[in-house]
């Protein structure tokens, strides 16, 4: 009897040590969530202060360790990383920042970016941005580099026609410093056309490539419109609109560009970029921006993409420490 007495009692004592042990691992458990939840609470908190540090001032304010939080910005690799020492925790959380230029974009503008509820069919990653400023045009590299210069005004260029010097459009960077300009049913591969003046039209049917870039250097844009009091159209011609001009390479404009009907690369830098009704019919302007990828790079004749102070988007992120500190003896 006394012997069944001391089992039960036992018994008991196991089971209040289990009840004791689940307990004090179920609050250890609870605890260790609490402290996870507020880890990715302050992580977040630091890595929004440090991207916000980033973007709006010089990259040498990001870098501070303090109050357990250390935080790097690697400016020639462009890799974030914060850690964290705290709530028991040591944590380290590293981010590739690419850098987001206009020209990574189909649509980009400091200004206007009118889409008049259009539908692009823009790939994601190429979707429209605003920025807080415009790429410089570097003149002198377009003159430098220029097959030909042409300073003619109220001049027609017309592709059918047999009196065109054909020659006048060999392959290379065309400056066109006069306005009233017209460019008719012309076809240009490994071209790119700089018009500094107003007045700039195409008619009819117009194909215009760029020069396709070397595996990974910079591009060369299609069009660039230098004046910012200049409109450019981007439309259908003819009687029954169906001649439209096709454009694979970047255009850029400092006045305003206006899109109603034809087939575009992509990018389009503007400062202004109005989406419009082709003349009474549906619109449409379709974007090949996937089938042309190579055009959203950088692009020469604007400087080194370094000469600018770019907003810092995160690319690629990794967890490279995320633990519980161990007890010190």
């Amino acid at each position: 009897m006394l012997v069944a007495v001391l089992m039960v009692f036992v018994i008991f004592s196991f089971t209040g040590v289990a009840v004791l042990n689940v307990s004090y691992l179920s609050s250890s458990t609870s605890m260790e969530t609490v402290q996870n939840i507020k880890l990715q609470y302050e992580m977040e908190s630091k890595i929004n202060e440090a991207l916000w540090r980033i973007n709006t001032g010089v990259d040498s304010i990001v870098n501070y360790s303090s109050g357990g939080t250390t935080i790097n910005w690697d400016s020639q690799l462009n890799i974030l990383s914060v850690g964290i020492d705290n709530f028991n925790m040591e944590s380290e959380v590293l981010l590739d920042l690419s850098e987001d230029t206009h020209f990574d974009r189909a649509l980009a503008s400091d200004a206007t970016i009118n889409t008049n509820n259009f539908d692009t069919d823009i790939a994601e990653e190429n979707s429209s941005r605003f920025f807080t400023f415009m790429p410089e045009v570097d003149l002198d590299y377009f003159t430098d580099n220029a097959v030909a210069v042409h300073s003619n005004w109220f001049k027609r260029w017309d592709g059918d026609s047999e009196h065109e010097d054909d020659e006048a459009f060999a392959e290379g960077i065309h400056i066109f410093t006069g306005s009233f300009i017209e460019l008719k049913d012309m076809e240009l591969n490994n071209c790119t056309l700089v018009f500094t003046g107003r007045f700039v039209f195409f008619s009819n049917s117009n194909h215009i490539n760029a020069p396709v870039p070397v595996d990974s250097s910079n591009a060369l844009p299609a069009l660039v419109f230098t004046n910012p009091d200049n409109n450019f159209y981007v439309a259908a011609e003819g009687a029954n609109h169906e001649k439209e001009d096709v454009i694979n390479g970047a255009i850029y404009t400092a006045g305003t560009i206006i899109l109603k009907k034809g087939e575009l690369s992509g990018p389009i830098v503007g400062k202004t970029i109005n989406l419009e009704d082709g003349s009474g019919y549906a619109h449409d302007i379709r974007f090949r921006d996937t089938e042309h990828p190579w055009h959203y790079r950088w692009q020469h004749g604007f400087k080194e993409k370094s000469h600018y102070d770019w907003p810092k988007r995160i690319g690629r992120w990794r967890t490279a420490k995320w633990a519980k500190k161990h007890s010190q003896a």
